[in-house]
């Protein structure tokens, strides 16, 4: 194998970026976040200096996510966070022979899989490869895809939910739903306003999803003290979210994930749908922390259900190790046909 000194892997997701750079191992793991000045677009901090300000910023300022859905949502603030962190991780010197393996999702369309490899190639990349993330995530959770062995993956991410059935190296069956992590967020926020008449940012319900929330009724007795904005007076107010609530407000996303699930599940030849009820499925992304998921989706489909290892860096893990197996024909063969 002929490897680059230059190498890298780029998990562009809608919440988080990750990169590794071959030989160094995973150095950025930020936000895909930017604050720019409202008036110019000028970037003024990116990923964790951005997430420190959000919901907190001066009129001047505002805090943009360049990637929305998975797919990029506005080029110039994406090349500007990219370049940011290529020059954090020390790597800004390479550019110009700079080789880079990136996880896009299934639903990407073509034109935004040609404004990714432009974005790359504006960064300096003389080859970009793009991977799909529910293969990167089933090779990072150690799955021995390339057997002739079904297995079943399922990536949610923060803007994306993606559900594939790979056998031999590649996807047989796949969906993919925008009902992801974000989606939760969303839903938990209408539900304490409307119930609770609180108005609480992104963060917060991201606190309560993780501290509290459920897919099933086991943790129905957890609760947490939370802060915000009274929805009537516009004056600063504290309410108690029990778990049970947080259940019912995440139960409309996540039924649209596992009828995701089903319907990809239908799609199975036979062999392959033999072959699950041994292998099952397997859980990769954020949102697959979330207690009694795996429950949720077992009861429903009827298959084991168990979340990775690692689930959060199984995509940037199966990018590295692509990177690493690839040799100098993958790279032409590819540009070439881009």
């Amino acid at each position: 194998m002929i490897g680059f000194p230059s190498s890298v892997a780029l998990d562009p997701g809608t919440a988080n970026t990750l990169l590794y750079v071959k030989g160094r191992g995973v150095a950025i793991s930020e936000p895909s976040l930017v604050t720019i000045r409202t008036s110019t677009r000028e970037i003024v901090t990116v990923g964790e200096e951005a997430e420190a300000g959000l919901g907190r910023t001066p009129r001047k300022l505002q805090t943009a996510r360049p990637i929305r859905g998975g797919a990029i949502s506005d080029l110039d603030l994406f090349d500007g966070m990219l370049h940011r962190f290529l020059r954090k991780a020390h790597i800004s010197g390479l550019l110009r022979r700079l080789q880079a393996a990136i996880a896009i999702p299934s639903s990407m369309t073509e034109v935004e899989r040609l404004a990714l490899v432009e974005s790359i190639r504006k960064a300096g990349s003389i080859g970009v490869l793009l991977v799909e993330q529910v293969l990167a995530a089933a090779r990072g959770a150690g799955l021995a895809i390339e057997e002739s062995r079904g297995r079943m993956v399922v990536n949610i991410g923060a803007g994306v939910t993606d559900v594939a059935i790979i056998s031999l190296g590649n996807t047989v069956c796949a969906g993919s739903t925008h009902v992801a992590g974000d989606e939760m967020d969303a839903a938990i926020v209408s539900h304490v306003r409307a119930v609770h008449q609180l108005l609480i940012g992104e963060p917060t319900a991201q606190r309560l999803k993780i501290m509290i929330g459920s897919a099933t009724p086991r943790h129905d007795g957890l609760s947490l003290r939370v802060k915000g904005r009274c929805a009537e007076r516009g004056v600063p107010r504290e309410a108690v979210i029990r778990g049970s609530e947080i259940r019912e407000a995440l139960s409309a996303p996540l039924a649209r994930i596992v009828h995701t699930i089903r319907e990809v599940l239908e799609q199975a030849p036979p062999e392959l749908s033999a072959d699950l009820v041994d292998t099952g499925i397997v859980l990769t992304g954020g949102s697959a922390l979330l207690r009694g998921l795996d429950r949720l989706i077992t009861l429903d489909c009827g298959l084991p259900v168990r979340a990775a290892s690692e689930p959060m860096s199984c995509v940037i893990l199966g990018l590295a190790y692509q990177l690493d197996h690839l040799c100098l024909a993958d790279w032409r063969r590819f540009n070439a046909a881009c």
